[in-house]
């Protein structure tokens, strides 16, 4: 009896490429199961809601914050009773930072760790050589990198499109000691909201005018593809830009110290292989999650086929941090400390807004104080009616 999973990524060669390239092999350990896959924006993956998806769809690539949202509709099958022990031991052990247990939410468990991320810092070393600077270690470093750079017709990139400017609040709130949590009850203290708004105005006021437009992809690519971006602080990490093919690759490292913690407190991001509730077979489809999530298969085929994997063991591995130059090694303390936001039913669609509003401001719309005012309000009418 043949078996037919079909499945729904982001689009992006770092989503697509080892699933797609998957398929071949596992049909070759299970000739019975025909796996397919489509992609869907970046955008899509990190805004748009679940139910559309999980209705046409047996296998999801999605963002963790969803998390809530899914169980209260039953849209994603919990995997606890489908997971082995021996399978559930080698996550609880294997897993990147605060990754795997990001898809976990109120004794059940949505997703596998598959891909792991968090913002981190990226630069083009032989342009940084060039204006003889080298990687800031806090953030006034920072500022004053960013005027540096301009001497010498370069400029710090900052990912601020509505999304990724709003993930700078909340990196910057978590590295500063006040992670967003809803058991504080408050998005932002007042004060410490004003003055963090305004410390992120004035990284955004002198960096790369189209900061504000970009996402990290945007950057990035244009940090590789021309010789205008020196310097990036805050981006989710893709090791698709430090590969050997690169033509001008980058490196990446931890981000800048915003206080006294160092590089704790960054946002974390990566990605969930998730089975939806319309799934006739969920058996296979856990199978094929933890073949594609098994250590072994993470340190080699997944990622030489273009993944970020989820697991230590590649991470840890010597061989993936020798043809990433050095990503592994030079982000994994960010990573390890990664800050994990909120995934109550009814927090993307404030993210979203929250998003807009965040952008709106960095492009000189409206002032920290009324933004903090409307955060906390809109904060606190999401969490009362999750």
């Amino acid at each position: 009896m043949s078996i037919a999973l079909e499945g729904i990524t982001w689009d992006h060669p770092r989503g697509r490429a080892p699933l797609e390239k998957s398929i071949a092999r596992y049909r070759a350990e299970r000739p019975e199961v025909a796996i397919s896959w489509r992609a869907r924006s970046l955008r899509d993956f990190g805004e748009l809601p679940l139910e559309e998806l999980a209705e046409r769809f047996d296998l999801i690539i999605f963002d963790h914050p969803f998390v809530g949202q899914a169980a209260k509709r039953k849209l994603l099958v919990d995997l606890t009773p489908h997971i082995p022990a021996e399978a559930m031991a080698w996550l609880d052990a294997g897993a990147v930072g605060p990754s795997w247990r990001s898809y976990h939410w109120k004794g059940a468990i949505y997703g596998l760790p598959i891909d792991a991320a968090a913002q981190v810092a990226a630069y083009r070393p032989d342009l940084m050589e060039k204006a003889g600077r080298h990687p800031p270690a806090t953030f006034d470093q920072l500022l004053r990198l960013a005027q540096d750079l301009r001497q010498h017709g370069l400029w710090v990139g900052v990912p601020a499109c509505p999304i990724d400017a709003v993930c700078m609040v909340l990196t910057l709130a978590a590295n500063l000691g006040r992670p967003v949590t809803t058991e504080r009850g408050i998005f932002l203290e007042h004060d410490f909201g004003t003055a963090l708004l305004a410390r992120l105005k004035a990284l955004v006021s002198l960096s790369h005018p189209d900061s504000v437009r970009m996402n990290p992809i945007q950057m990035l690519n244009l940090a590789a593809g021309s010789d205008e971006i020196a310097y990036v602080p805050y981006s989710f990490g893709y090791t698709n830009y430090c590969r050997p093919d690169a033509a001008r690759p980058l490196r990446f490292t931890d981000i800048v110290a915003a206080g006294d913690l160092a590089c704790q407190g960054t946002l974390l991001g990566g990605a969930g292989f998730g089975v939806t509730s319309r799934c006739r077979n969920v058996a296979e489809a856990v199978r094929y999650g933890l073949w594609l999530c098994s250590p072994d298969y993470q340190r080699t085929h997944y990622f030489t086929d273009g993944g970020q994997p989820g697991m230590l063991q590649a991470w840890s591995d010597p061989a993936c941090d020798a043809q990433s130059l050095g990503f592994f090694s030079s982000t994994l303390r960010t990573l390890g400390s990664a800050y994990l936001r909120p995934r109550f039913a009814g927090y993307v669609p404030f993210f979203e807004e929250a998003g807009l509003k965040t952008n709106a401001f960095l492009r000189g719309e409206g002032s920290a104080e009324s933004l903090v005012d409307w955060f906390n309000a809109a904060f606190a009418d999401a969490v009362d009616n999750a």
